[in-house]
């Protein structure tokens, strides 16, 4: 089992559409796989259109299973074939506790590799923002995928990420990619953005990959209001089926250069 996660100091980059969609894929392949929303907006649930399901009760939440007052069973919302999600209430709360309650840390790492029996991936969505509960999780993790929307701000981002982990001492050789979001060939300031952050990159993550950016698409938003993945088999308007396509494509290329195991 691997446990993956997308991290950024900057919110609006693209981290819970590219998670989604990585799941998504290693779903379509026969993998048994499993999104945790370490963000209480639980956006990830928007990716697969199933938000109504973030409410629909009110007992089957991450913080439920680590109290002991649910089993795995009980929170696994099932998104699509093969592919599940846990939601979360209230990380704040859940951090106060890991940082007041020591042995809560270990509760859930346990939890987590006892999923090793059940899921062949365990991808995790983050806020963001960060708490103790981040800390954990990110430590935890086989695999860190840093995704940087690429603007100035989206480099402040990257910087910011990168400070976070040297100063809560969470091993930088644990990024094992970069991904650059939001590029425009047309535009000059994702092209500057780009070197900077793959001069940055080079210097403070000597151990990631930076992968091939992911161009702007605005079939994304498009896909994301009508609650579609890019690989559900859907029958669209022919011009959004083409980006659809092509969208698909670029990801699949970008999957080949990404090994999680």
């Amino acid at each position: 089992m691997s446990v993956v996660s997308t991290f950024c100091k900057k919110g609006g980059v693209g981290k819970s559409t590219f998670i989604g969609f990585l799941a998504h894929y290693y779903a379509t392949l026969g993998k048994k796989v499993l999104i945790i929303s370490a963000d209480d907006q639980n956006s990830i649930f928007k990716i697969f259109g199933v938000e109504e399901k973030i409410f629909d009760t009110n007992d089957n939440y991450l913080e439920f299973w680590l109290a002991g007052h649910a089993e795995l069973g009980d929170i696994l919302i099932e998104a699509r074939e093969n592919l599940y999600l846990i939601k979360t209430l209230n990380t704040d709360k859940l951090s106060m506790k890991l940082t007041l309650e020591r042995s809560q840390e270990k509760i859930i790492k346990k939890l987590i590799v006892d999923c090793s029996s059940y899921f062949d991936y365990i991808f995790i969505d983050f806020p963001p923002s960060s708490n103790r509960l981040t800390e954990i999780l990110l430590d935890f993790s086989h695999h860190i995928l840093i995704v940087v929307g690429l603007d100035s701000l989206g480099l402040g981002g990257f910087f910011n990420t990168i400070q976070y982990f040297i100063d809560n001492d969470i091993d930088l050789t644990k990024i094992k990619y970069v991904l650059p979001n939001g590029y425009s060939k047309n535009r000059r300031a994702p092209k500057v953005s780009l070197e900077k952050l793959q001069e940055q990159a080079k210097e403070f993550t000597k151990s990631a990959t930076v992968l091939p950016a992911l161009q702007e698409k605005s079939i994304i938003k498009n896909l994301q209001a009508e609650g579609i993945s890019v690989f559900d088999v859907t029958s669209l308007e022919r011009y959004d089926q083409t980006n659809k396509d092509l969208l698909q494509k670029d990801l699949l290329e970008l999957f080949k250069l990404i090994n999680l195991e």
